[in-house]
């Protein structure tokens, strides 16, 4: 029998069972064989009643997102279950800190926790559960560490780790060895061929979904031909794997508790030569990096800098966002998505100059925001500051009255506790948390009566707005607050809207700007 307390309940319990593959040198059981030693455990014992089995097939206990486990959890919450039985605290998890918060939940839903192996009881073991769960995550780390440097070992050996980039496939001969594709390496010499002719990587795109070439991500896709994209196309132009060399390394986990990777410095890289068979030469390669980086170059292109119109400028034919365009002694422009894709056969380039809007957005913000009528008929019309009073007011009632619930809730408890009702060891439990919630209230108040006290006469934020257009000019955060959406026309579509009409490079093209006043606070 077991040698714990067992308390006079009929049970409703829930089994969980896991099985990682990187845990199989430890666990040797596999998961029918946890499932049958718990069943039999409970038998044994005389526990209850099995309410339902919870099976993580080939999980690793290092993280919390977990199909099994979301289901045990939602159990829990609808007190379907009142005991969980594992096989070992290490099935729960292998993260120390996500695994004693999880078990902080079960206690405080008052679901007891027992492991087969004896050596965790909820009811009698809760002091030193932090042990057993700091060593569980130390052998996941230690697992972690020994298969980077195993992949770390073959990726400097030469090994291609991974699925085989476009253009090849694995040796059915030698592991990890890369050897030419037959079917698509000549879609990548068409590819180099084409850059070095001139094309970009859209009219590249097009050309290879005009002959139905199959793209790299076809064959994860259910789509019998996903077809190309520029994405595409750009990443196979600077491949060296197509030189035959191998680069890998190139990104990490950020650690063995984390799915997310980030990119590495170049200088970490592993970069081996000659470890296959090259579709491309040398000389074509380096030619092609030439041309891509004079590209750059006449663009001036940086991913880094956010221009002024950003997500608000849009195509008022097609409706599809329009791109910076950015050329070297040049004035910063828009044109259509759509036309820079797909060519005039999806919309017209509907350039535009960003200095052109800018100026227009200047104008008409300072035109309106000078009208005192306008202003006023606004501020009566949304009552925007008597709003924002009125909800200030009702938050600090609502907080106020928090605060005389939980000190009445902490006079009861310590009434409770001069009088036997509870034991010593609830009230120092119970109190500490009312304390809290009640300073975490206190602090709401004093943040909500500062904010009370500090607001400014409507019509001082619209001066002080004014002499900032004025002295600053417009930048890039007024933008964001005060416009909604932008839309450019050019002369040959149908414009149903009204707009600003603005002469661009001798067009006659209209641009459209809604503007939102419901920020202008914030400025």
């Amino acid at each position: 029998m077991l040698g714990f307390n067992k308390p006079e309940i009929n049970y409703h319990i829930g089994i969980y069972v896991r099985q990682s593959r990187d845990e199989n040198d430890e666990n040797l059981e596999t998961i029918e064989t946890q499932k049958r030693l718990l069943i039999d455990f409970i038998a044994r014992n005389k526990l209850g009643t099995i309410y339902k089995t919870y099976v993580d097939d080939n999980v690793s206990g290092a993280g919390f997102e977990r199909p099994a486990l979301d289901e045990l959890k939602k159990d829990v919450l609808a007190c379907n279950i009142n005991l969980i039985v594992l096989k070992d605290l290490s099935r729960l998890g292998r993260n120390n800190a996500k695994t004693l918060l999880f078990l902080d939940f079960l206690e405080e839903y008052g679901v007891r926790v027992i492991t087969s192996d004896g050596r965790y009881d909820s009811i009698r073991d809760n002091e030193t559960v932090g042990i057993d769960t700091w060593f569980n995550e130390r052998y996941v780390r230690d697992i972690s560490k020994k298969i980077r440097a195993n992949l770390r070992f073959k990726i400097e050996q030469g090994e291609y780790i991974g699925n085989a980039p476009y253009g090849y496939v694995k040796s059915i001969n030698e592991k990890n060895k890369l050897v030419v594709d037959n079917r698509t390496a000549p879609v990548v010499k068409e590819i180099f061929s084409l850059y070095k002719k001139g094309y970009g990587y859209a009219a590249i795109a097009n050309i290879l979904n005009e002959k139905g070439y199959p793209s790299p991500s076809s064959k994860n896709s259910d789509i019998p031909i996903t077809p190309w994209n520029q994405v595409a196309v750009q990443r196979i132009l600077c491949n060296r794997v197509y030189i035959g060399d191998t680069v890998q390394g190139v990104s990490e986990k950020i650690s063995f508790k984390n799915k997310k990777t980030r990119r590495l410095p170049f200088e970490k890289w592993i970069i081996t030569t000659n470890t296959h068979e090259p579709i491309v030469n040398n000389v074509d390669f380096e030619e092609v990096q030439r041309i891509r980086a004079k590209k750059r170059s006449n663009q001036g292109y940086n991913r880094n800098t956010s221009h002024f119109l950003s997500n608000l400028i849009f195509c008022g034919k097609c409706g599809k966002a329009m791109y910076v365009r950015v050329r070297k002694d040049r004035p910063t422009g828009y044109i259509c998505s759509s036309y820079a894709k797909n060519g005039c056969k999806s919309c017209s380039s509907h350039y535009v100059s960003e200095q052109t809007i800018v100026d227009v957005i200047n104008k008409e913000l300072l035109d309106m925001l000078t009208n005192r009528t306008l202003i006023d008929s606004f501020c009566l019309n949304c009552d925007d500051f008597n709003e924002q009073e009125q909800q200030i007011k009702e938050k600090l009632q609502k907080v106020e009255q928090q605060i005389v619930v939980k000190q009445k809730q902490q006079d009861i408890l310590y009434s409770d506790r001069l009088e036997g009702k509870i034991s010593e060891q609830l009230f120092a439990r119970m109190n500490p948390v009312i304390e809290s919630r009640i300073n975490m209230l206190n602090q709401e108040l004093e943040r909500l009566r500062a904010e009370q006290n500090n607001q400014l006469d409507k019509m001082q934020v619209i001066d002080n707005f004014i002499k900032k257009i004025r002295n600053q000019g417009i930048n890039k955060s007024i933008i964001d607050l005060m416009v909604n959406r932008i839309i450019v026309y050019d002369s040959n579509d149908n414009i149903e809207s009204l707009g600003t009409a603005v002469n661009d490079n001798g067009g006659n093209g209209l641009i459209v700007i809604e503007y939102n006043f419901n920020n202008w606070r914030d400025l």
